[in-house]
């Protein structure tokens, strides 16, 4: 059994998060770890939903569209989460924005005494103007989810 693990604040899910989540969840397991609202205070982010409404959405969203997936999610309070400290944790899925952050991990999992994992980069996905989808530009209406001007 392959297991994954992934991670993101996922306050609203885009084309973007809609890939690194089905690619995690192609493996036999997925972890996703959800930033908690502390989390996602100290690195800045501004929320608009509550870590219960964003998993709520993430669970329903990975019901309807990927109803055969074995996953769990686990509130992420730190960079890495549940990847760093399980054995039997075997790749870790990242965006191209958060691609060296594999080679962290890796090096956390040796102090600790695991073994490394796979880095599976998700291209990054880009909305019609070429730009990246964001978060913020669709709060902000510069895009919607699909990443379509508005």
């Amino acid at each position: 059994m392959t297991v994954a693990a992934t991670g993101g604040t996922f306050d609203i899910i885009h084309l973007g998060h809609r890939a690194l989540l089905g690619a995690a969840l192609s493996y036999d397991h997925a972890i996703i770890g959800l930033s908690t609202d502390g989390f996602a205070a100290r690195r800045g982010k501004a929320i608009l939903h509550g870590y219960g409404t964003r998993r709520d959405r993430l669970v329903e969203y990975i019901r309807e569209s990927h109803p055969e997936a074995a996953y769990e999610v686990c509130p992420l309070d730190d960079d890495f989460g549940p990847a760093v400290l399980r054995e039997g944790v075997d790749v870790l899925v990242v965006s191209w924005e958060t691609r060296r952050a594999g080679h962290a991990l890796n090096v956390m999992r040796a102090e600790r005494g695991l073994g490394a994992v796979d880095i599976a980069v998700v291209p990054m996905v880009c909305g019609r103007d070429g730009g990246r989808i964001s978060t913020t530009l669709i709060r902000e209406g510069m895009m919607d989810i699909e990443g379509n001007p508005p």
